[in-house]
């Protein structure tokens, strides 16, 4: 037997979960046992930062809630009943069922038990999600792709200068919103429109996405499947780019530009603007950094996409020391390799310690062996640093020491309230 101690996700049902708590007007119907969509969607929510979302989760989400007869006789007959009285009482534009660890075991037909609906004036989709499959960004994984399989029409012609937005885990990343907000607003002011946004997105949006030129991945793990699946069916490439926080924003704009064979100039007066912002700012803590940041070694805790443009932006940007850095999301072998190109040529030196780690016994360890001057990393790690007596800001997946409601940290205007936040903390401590 093994186990996690401290786990950074839930499984991957509950990436499902918010998943499609984060599109509009659309609602889970879970099928699995007692308590899976409550305690998954609360759980959550709770550790992305207190915040709410969803047309109708958390202790709302419609529910089969399977029990030992289901085991033993199915519980497709369940599903079929909560399905019809979930379409009675909730107005959705979209209904979305998942299943959890008990259908999966059992074999229910959860495809044909939808496909009863097929043509009848309701839109019913599914996701196969039993939390043994995988993590949270496995669950996220499975369930956009079933959702652009069943819905995405094919497109008569493509739209100029249009793009999806992809690999950003709703919750998982506690500043989701606020990070896909300040990626619209920069990906705006070069030209460019977003059809999925991975926020608030609708129906009629995913119908038509396959018109978009461009797909943009978010991250250097997650996303991939759907990016696969336009590639393979609708023929859209796509590019891939870490979560671009700080003066790393210039080369994700430019191979936006690159890739939609964009007008450069205009490229480069938003990055001459956003930088003239940037460092007009950044140049306002040069007194406090004097005494709270110079020469100060830093460690991150964090997934794949956050640790990376964290620690890009403390050592190219901020001029601080790349201690240990230690990636909790477990991403598949054959990326990993991929995932350590993005730590080398910092300014601020190689990363002392660089490794993937999920146990939080592990994890403290680690921290204890490679003590930083500062850390940045979850709420579950608030802990270790005060034995070490480290300051700490806390900004990945489990958040439960702040609230996260529209702050970001992607971008320019990003990294300026990283520095804030993470400055404020030092001088707090």
């Amino acid at each position: 037997m093994s186990f996690v101690d401290t786990p950074r996700s839930t499984c991957a049902l509950g990436g499902a979960l918010a998943y499609i708590n984060s599109l509009s007007r659309t609602t889970p119907i879970v099928h699995a046992g007692p308590g899976c969509a409550s305690v998954l969607t609360f759980g959550q929510n709770f550790g992305g930062g207190y915040q709410h979302v969803g047309h109708s989760g958390g202790f709302a989400a419609p529910s089969s809630n399977t029990v030992e007869k289901h085991v033993v006789f199915g519980g497709e007959d369940r599903l079929r009943e909560q399905v019809g009285t979930t379409l009675e009482v909730i107005d959705a534009d979209l209904y979305f069922v998942v299943t959890g660890c008990t259908a999966g075991l059992i074999g229910d037909d959860v495809r044909a038990v939808v496909g009863e609906y097929a043509g009848k004036g309701k839109n019913v989709v599914f996701a196969e999600t039993p939390g043994f499959k995988g993590n949270t960004y496995t669950g996220y994984e499975i369930a956009t792709r079933a959702l652009l399989e069943q819905t995405v029409r094919p497109a008569e012609r493509k739209r100029r200068a249009t793009v999806n937005l992809l690999g950003i885990v709703p919750t998982q990343d506690p500043f989701w919103q606020g990070n896909l907000a300040e990626i619209r607003r920069l990906l705006a002011g070069i030209g460019v429109k977003v059809v999925l946004s991975g926020d608030g997105d609708r129906l009629n949006a995913f119908r038509r996405a396959a018109e978009a030129e461009l797909n943009i991945v978010l991250s250097p793990t997650t996303g991939l499947a759907a990016a696969e699946y336009f590639r393979d069916t609708h023929g859209i490439p796509f590019i891939r780019h870490a979560l671009p926080i700080g003066s790393d924003t210039a080369s994700f704009l430019r191979k936006v530009a690159e890739a939609l064979d964009l007008d450069l100039r205009r490229v480069e007066s938003l990055v001459a603007r956003e930088e003239d912002f940037f460092w007009k700012h950044l140049i306002k803590l040069s007194e406090a950094y004097t005494y709270i940041l110079v020469n100060r070694e830093f460690g991150i805790v964090g997934d794949s996409n956050y640790a990376i443009g964290l620690t890009r932006f403390l050592a190219n940007d901020l001029g601080l020391i790349p201690r240990i850095v230690i990636l909790t999301d477990d991403p598949q072998q054959q990326l990993r390799e991929s995932i350590l190109e993005y730590f080398t040529g910092l300014e601020g030196g190689t990363v002392s310690k660089l490794v993937f780690e999920q146990d939080g016994f592990l994890i403290s360890r680690l921290l204890e062996e490679n003590r930083p001057d500062i850390l940045i990393g979850s709420s579950a790690d608030r802990q270790t640093a005060g034995k070490l007596f480290v300051p700490i800001l806390s900004v990945a997946f489990p958040l439960t020491d702040r609230v996260a409601l529209a702050n970001a940290y992607a971008g320019y205007r990003g990294a300026v309230n990283l520095a804030e936040d993470l400055a404020s903390e030092l001088l707090s401590a």
